[in-house]
């Protein structure tokens, strides 16, 4: 029986990694089993408007919410959409581009859900877009952290100043915290990277990571694995078990031998899941320009509760089409 596809919703501040996130996971999956959207793309306004406007793409009154809603309803029934283009280097936009429908991929004698993942500032604003997805994730880095990573992709990529993304960082802030952050409560997992002890910043790759998995998930088989393969060096991972959710911290200074044995942990755990899976470019950043171990296996962690829950899904019937 042929399924609609499984919908991964990631959301988050201006820089602070999605679309880096976001590609990792496709990379993983394959490119040919998934369908990645940007939500940025349904703006209102061009940039010269906005400054006329005085309003931030932060607004969801600067966006055509009424249209994502209605083309993450289409994706989720697995129909075809038209989506706008925002050229975020000239602040214009693009002529739109035609999004197949996200069907299906034979596998053998079974029809695999594609993985339609959608990334942006509002992915996890309204209630009809949140109701549609099967899993959903909220970035939340070290805000020290997040204006250095916007600072050297405006810079690197949109043609700003310095000066200029940090003035326009402070005039989001209000719409920051009005809009982007209290999404964090939505999501089922929170992704943290905050700078360890004794973090050299000429050293990007050993930022530590904190991943939130909330009781709102499938109490599956990976925390246990991890607690017993780890709590002889908790320097390195750390489980921790709390009321409402397990906190797993992983440790920019990890080993590759370590980051090796997590991998091969989580492989284990997918078994016949993982066979086309593609590890070889994860946890790059920056155009490909660094390769940070926390990154990787937090592309891997979430990729893992998305073919897990996709698989149970499938079992129950859930994405099966009437």
């Amino acid at each position: 029986m042929p399924h609609r596809p499984f919908m991964l919703g990631i959301a988050g501040d201006s820089g602070v990694g999605k679309t880096t996130i976001s590609s990792g996971i496709a990379r993983l999956l394959g490119q040919e089993r998934t369908t990645n959207i940007c939500v940025d793309d349904y703006h209102k306004y061009d940039r010269k408007q906005r400054a006329e406007l005085k309003i931030t793409p932060l607004n969801p009154d600067c966006n055509y919410m009424d249209i994502m809603e209605q083309h993450v309803r289409l994706l989720s029934l697995g129909e075809p959409i038209l989506k706008p283009v925002y050229n975020h280097s000239t602040g214009t936009f693009d002529p739109p581009v035609y999004i197949p429908a996200p069907r299906p991929i034979a596998e053998g004698n079974r029809q695999i859900p594609r993985a339609v993942v959608l990334e942006g500032l509002l992915t996890l604003f309204s209630q009809p877009m949140r109701e549609r997805y099967h899993l959903k994730v909220y970035l939340d880095p070290e805000e020290e952290l997040r204006r250095e990573w916007k600072v050297k992709r405006d810079v690197a990529k949109r043609g700003y100043t310095p000066e200029q993304v940090v003035a326009d960082i402070e005039r989001r802030m209000p719409d920051s915290k009005a809009f982007i952050w209290p999404q964090k409560e939505y999501a089922d997992i929170v992704v943290r990277f905050y700078r360890p002890e004794g973090y050299d910043p000429e050293k990007p790759s050993t930022l530590s990571v904190r991943i939130t998995l909330k009781r709102s998930l499938p109490r599956l088989d990976l925390t246990e694995v991890l607690h017993s393969a780890y709590e002889d060096e908790p320097s390195v991972i750390r489980l921790e078990a709390r009321k409402e959710a397990d906190i797993l911290d992983i440790s920019g200074g990890m080993e590759p031998e370590r980051a090796a044995v997590f991998e091969r942990l989580i492989w284990e755990q997918l078994g016949q899941h993982a066979e086309h899976f593609n590890p070889e470019l994860i946890g790059t950043f920056w155009d490909k320009g660094g390769q940070s171990y926390p990154l990787a296996l937090t592309q891997l962690v979430i990729a893992y509760y998305l073919v897990h829950m996709r698989e149970q899904a499938i079992q129950k019937g859930a994405l099966a089409y009437a």
